[in-house]
């Protein structure tokens, strides 16, 4: 018995709003990480700030990489694989930081990491169903 398919329609309805909030999100984040100095990190809580200077810089570029990766699979729908990977990598990357705020009692908010994971998956799941389908 084959498994129901999620129409193509719905499916794109889901993934472009998703796809826009969540690359706002990491594009913010990935920027203020490369760019601010680490006062305004602490400032903010970034995660980031436990970590050796240049290695906190570095994670901001990747994110705004990913953000790029994931905008380009929005786009083109053969690029599903390459979204479904950046949202690994975001997957990641809030798992160490919820790790990270756990650890050092920093004050973050954990139920924002919960909801980014959990719709980053989600996401990552509607991505590899569009490839799925393109096949």
């Amino acid at each position: 018995m084959a498994a129901a398919r999620m129409p193509a329609l719905v499916r794109l309805a889901l993934i472009l709003p998703l796809t826009v909030i969540l690359s706002a999100f990491h594009a913010f984040v990935g920027w203020h990480k490369t760019m601010s100095s680490r006062q305004e990190l602490l400032k903010h809580t970034a995660w980031t700030v436990h970590l050796p200077e240049w290695l906190g810089r570095l994670v901001g570029v990747v994110e705004m990489g990913l953000v790029v990766a994931l905008l380009a699979a929005l786009l083109r729908p053969r690029f599903s694989g390459i979204g479904v990977a950046a949202c690994y990598g975001f997957i990641v990357l809030e798992v160490l930081s919820t790790i990270t705020h756990q650890i050092t009692a920093d004050g973050a908010s954990l139920p924002q990491n919960i909801v980014s994971i959990l719709l980053t998956a989600f996401l990552a799941w509607l991505f590899a169903e569009r490839g799925r389908a393109t096949i």
